[in-house]
């Protein structure tokens, strides 16, 4: 019951500004946490924007902003202008599966959504979603994209946060330090051959972005799909802008914000 409340829509009004509220934030992020067992998730049905209408499974401290349905909407403008019915979308770095969920909803049935996320425990989220919302053409890939198959020392985020923040820590075959897992690694190029080729890539791998695509020229030169891709610094961004020129691709910034994390879209030239 409690958990229901804090998702409802009034309730969410209320504590978002309260939140931001020096100290009083602090002690009211306090009360929800002891109210709530440590993850807590409940159910909810995605109010408003491109996703309305979807049932998600969702902590209530850390990821009501899915709930509301206003989480990365000029990401979800850029996706629906790209993507037709019977299409195909490769979503790396696809977290709890939000993103996915809509692009399933655009390409229908004879579509097909692949997505990618090395976080074992988000991976089984995105399945759980795809079932409650009866969407078969999307298609869970519980591994990292990189520039070789190979296996990857893979960060997880912190149990107590939207889980929204895991990167990869290195390539290594054994478990490392606390809070890390070794996942499997695949290069776009190498999973188009036997799969459907894309039409779209979004990429936000917190900072991989260049790796993902050293292992996709075949893919951009071939297929040349459309790329939305989170850049985390300046060097990444000069890096991703050079492999992109070099593949035929031109890009623009998504928003006109001057700071990193921001997202880039890029076209192929014809």
């Amino acid at each position: 019951m409690m958990s229901r409340l804090l998702c409802s829509p009034t309730l969410q009004r209320l504590y978002a500004p309260l939140r931001r509220m020096p100290l009083v934030g602090e002690i009211a992020h306090g009360l929800v946490g002891k109210l709530l067992p440590q993850g807590t998730r409940v159910p909810v049905r995605v109010r408003a924007g491109a996703g309305a209408g979807l049932l998600l499974s969702v902590d209530p401290r850390y990821e009501s902003l899915y709930a509301a349905g206003d989480y990365e909407e000029p990401l979800l403008n850029v996706l629906a202008a790209h993507l037709g019915r019977g299409d195909v979308l490769y979503d790396v770095g696809a977290h709890i599966g939000f993103v996915s969920l809509v692009a399933a909803r655009v390409v229908g049935p004879a579509g097909a959504v692949y997505a990618f996320e090395a976080d074992e425990d988000n991976a089984k989220r995105i399945a759980e979603h795809k079932e409650m919302n009866s969407l078969p053409q999307l298609e869970v890939v519980p591994a990292a994209a990189w520039s070789e198959r190979t296996k990857l020392s893979f960060r997880r985020s912190p149990d107590a946060s939207s889980r929204n923040t895991g990167s990869v820590a290195g390539i290594s075959a054994s478990e490392g330090a606390l809070g890390t897992s070794v996942v499997d690694a695949v290069t776009l190029d190498e999973f188009a051959r036997a799969h459907r080729a894309a039409n779209v890539v979004k990429i936000d791998v917190e900072g991989a972005e260049e790796e993902v695509l050293a292992g996709s020229e075949t893919v951009l030169r071939t297929s040349r799909p459309a790329l939305i891709c989170e850049i985390h610094n300046a060097r990444a961004a000069e890096a991703v802008a050079n492999r992109l020129a070099a593949c035929g691709y031109a890009w623009n910034w998504l928003d006109d914000a001057d700071r990193f994390p921001r997202h880039l879209v890029a076209e192929a030239r014809r």
